[in-house]
């Protein structure tokens, strides 16, 4: 595939379908990736943890295919997905509450949380999106360190809980680290602490990394909530398409601070989040070739003689101390976005795994930079 394939591409593509739906077949059997008339079109989008093979080949049909009843409200729409996660999941419809992506879930988690004052305890390095929001609410922060290997117990990370601790928030697998925390570990200590203290479990890239979900835990556990996207292998990012699997209690209760349950997701995106759920062969395809990304970039670290933290999900976080220029700025003058971070007291890079192709670009441009 060209290097010029993005989400900016395919959206303007797809957007000939308005012209009629009759050019669809057209539009979905060729490449949707080769105009060049945007300049934004060359740039490698390697710092958002996004599938660079998404949507899938069914989610973008039925895109095309639902478009035309965008004048329509979701609602007939919405119980069709929620049927389809209950029977994906093995829970009841009841544990489902959809949201616009994970992140909108968990801002709901925390509201729900400050009801009393109190803290929220999580990690650092961690997914931090929703921090600003959490302290909003008048919510603080406990984070304990989370190491660079999996050589922590769960319960060491996430210690003791007291009375004033209102939410835990573990990721897992954990970003920006991309490394796993065994879920037997993470489900016993789990279901050890106090009920009046949420558990926020968060599976966004569960998908890649083959990770067994305790979603089985949060609809029989009064305080243990799972939260799950379609942002990440499923390719959806921007239909934004996530949810909560809970009892149901903890489900009425955070969709209390929707306006309208469930409705935040368009009738597009629920009709595309459906057709991804059918589409296996893209999933394990996408893992397949994300694996195959990740090697690209351990054998170029090794040569350079970088530190990375072998990573579970679509994207690594490797050290940076070494390169005496400025990484994400020398990238960006070649086309390349990434993510600078300061973690473990060094200067690292969290670098998403795009296509093979736009790896082998990455990897060349790093030697480069790295050299001089």
């Amino acid at each position: 595939m060209s290097n010029s394939i993005n989400r900016r591409s395919w959206l303007r593509q797809s957007a000939l379908a308005f012209v009629g739906m009759h050019i669809a077949p057209a539009i979905l059997s060729r490449d949707l990736h080769n105009s060049k008339s945007d300049s934004t079109d060359n740039i490698i989008l390697l710092n958002s943890n996004e599938n660079a093979y998404g949507p899938s080949p069914l989610a973008r049909k039925a895109i095309l295919e639902s478009y035309l009843n965008s004048n329509r409200y979701p609602d007939d729409y919405v119980p069709l997905l929620k049927k389809k996660l209950a029977a994906h999941w093995n829970v009841s419809v009841e544990n489902i509450l959809l949201g616009a992506g994970a992140s909108e879930i968990i801002g709901l988690i925390c509201q729900l949380a400050a009801k009393e004052k109190g803290h929220i305890i999580t990690t650092e390095p961690s997914y931090k999106v929703w921090n600003a929001q959490a302290s909003s609410f008048g919510l603080s922060f406990k984070r304990s360190a989370f190491p660079k290997k999996n050589d922590a117990s769960v319960a060491s990370l996430f210690g003791p809980v007291s009375s004033d601790t209102r939410m835990i928030y573990i990721c897992n697998p954990n970003n920006p680290t991309g490394t796993v925390l065994d879920t037997k570990e993470v489900q016993a200590y789990a279901l050890q602490v106090p009920k009046q203290t949420l558990v926020v479990i968060d599976e966004a890239y569960a998908e890649y990394a083959q990770l067994e979900t305790l979603a089985p835990i949060a609809v029989t556990s009064p305080n243990v909530i799972v939260t799950k996207t379609f942002s990440k292998i499923y390719g959806l990012a921007g239909a934004r398409v996530g949810y909560a699997i809970a009892n149901p209690a903890l489900i009425k209760a955070l969709s209390a601070f929707q306006p309208w349950p469930d409705s935040n997701v368009s009738m597009v995106s629920v009709n595309a989040a459906m057709a991804s759920l059918d589409d296996n062969a893209f999933v394990n395809d996408c893992r397949e070739k994300v694996n195959k990304g990740k090697q690209i970039c351990y054998s170029t670290f090794d040569t350079l003689g970088s530190e990375y933290i072998p990573s579970s999900t679509n994207f690594i976080l490797f050290n940076i101390d070494k390169i005496k220029k400025n990484l994400t700025y020398e990238m960006s003058l070649r086309n390349i976005e990434v993510q600078f971070r300061e973690h473990f007291g060094g200067k690292w890079c969290r670098v998403s795994i795009g296509t093979i192709e736009e790896m082998q670009t990455f990897t060349g441009a790093l030697k480069e930079i790295a050299a001089n």
